[in-house]
């Protein structure tokens, strides 16, 4: 079994019709990933499938929490994710991703694999600069910063 196993959707399985596939995503998905930024995770996932003529389209639902670094203090801090993915998986001659919203898959792949697609969706949500409301840092490094002449977003305590 593979580390990614269970983000896989069964399309040869797919009834004509809608049908509906639920995740999880912690803290095991982002080292898989090889990703250490995202210290944890609890996003549920929901699949909605939808399976017409030749075509699978997929409304993946992402909802949570992702626990990352404060870009200020190192702490960790909470990330909220409340996004959606949309796509259409259609069969090929040969993989092609080449389209936002439409990827091709050889006919002779069964699973779709979605794990990179739900990973990427995750990291885009987290902005580029991600810190603590004003007055939230660690106090202590917010007085080390501050002494030495860092971030004066966030003055220390009086």
């Amino acid at each position: 079994m593979g580390k990614f196993d269970e983000y896989r959707v069964n399309l040869a399985a797919a009834p004509e019709g809608v049908t509906e596939q639920d995740f999880t995503i912690g803290r095991r998905f982002f080292s898989d990933m090889e990703n250490t930024d995202v210290l944890d995770s609890d996003v549920k996932v929901h699949l909605r499938l939808e399976h017409k003529n030749d075509a699978y389209y997929c409304r993946f639902t992402l909802k949570g929490a992702m626990l990352i670094p404060c870009d200020r203090c190192l702490d960790p801090m909470e990330h909220p994710v409340d996004t959606a993915l949309d796509i259409v998986v259609k069969y090929g001659y040969e993989y092609d991703d080449s389209s936002d919203d439409v990827l091709v898959l050889p006919q002779t792949e069964v699973y779709f694999d979605a794990s990179g697609l739900l990973y990427d969706t995750l990291i885009l949500t987290v902005p580029m600069r991600h810190v603590h409301p004003q007055g939230a840092c660690n106090p202590a490094m917010t007085e080390a910063l501050h002494a030495h002449g860092g971030d004066a977003a966030d003055p220390p305590a009086e």
